[in-house]
């Protein structure tokens, strides 16, 4: 394992580990937030959802061509460690569920109270996700430590 292949392997997993937890830290704040209210006309907490995409296809061609031409500097090496790991940004979204509670004291003059539309199930079902993923990039992290490490021990 060339040291540029190892930099970038933690680099994309961290880059991995990172996206994970924006999901976790989404999901745990619509969880947070799904009943809370707003008052009439003002805009209520906005459903958190993270967007993410892969590197880009030329990106990973320059990688590949690199590697195949072998590394010329140690320090080339250590500088320019690709990160073919995902990018992520945090997407808002204002969608609402409206409920009859006419005491409540952000009801309209209809007695409707508007909540976030938050689906308690796929909340959920995104952070079992985010966390099984988030512990699969720590097991690409620990795997490449110990190839590391057996080949320190030839």
């Amino acid at each position: 394992m060339s040291l540029i292949t190892s930099n970038s392997l933690f680099k994309t997993a961290a880059s991995g580990l990172e996206v994970q937890k924006k999901r976790l830290e989404a999901a745990a704040q619509n969880i947070a937030n799904s009943r809370v209210s707003s008052a009439p006309g003002t805009i209520g907490y906005q459903i958190k959802s993270v967007s993410s995409k892969g590197p880009d296809d030329i990106n990973f061609l320059n990688v590949f061509e690199s590697q195949l031409e072998g590394a010329s500097n140690l320090q080339n090496e250590i500088n320019s460690s690709p990160n073919l790991g995902p990018t992520s940004e945090i997407v808002e979204t204002a969608k609402y569920r409206y409920e009859y509670e006419p005491n409540h004291p952000d009801a309209d003059e209809n007695g409707m109270v508007q909540y976030p539309d938050v689906d308690m199930v796929g909340e959920m079902a995104a952070m079992v996700s985010a966390n099984r993923l988030y512990e699969a990039n720590l097991s690409v992290i620990e795997a490449a430590k110990q190839i590391m490490k057996r080949s320190l021990e030839i």
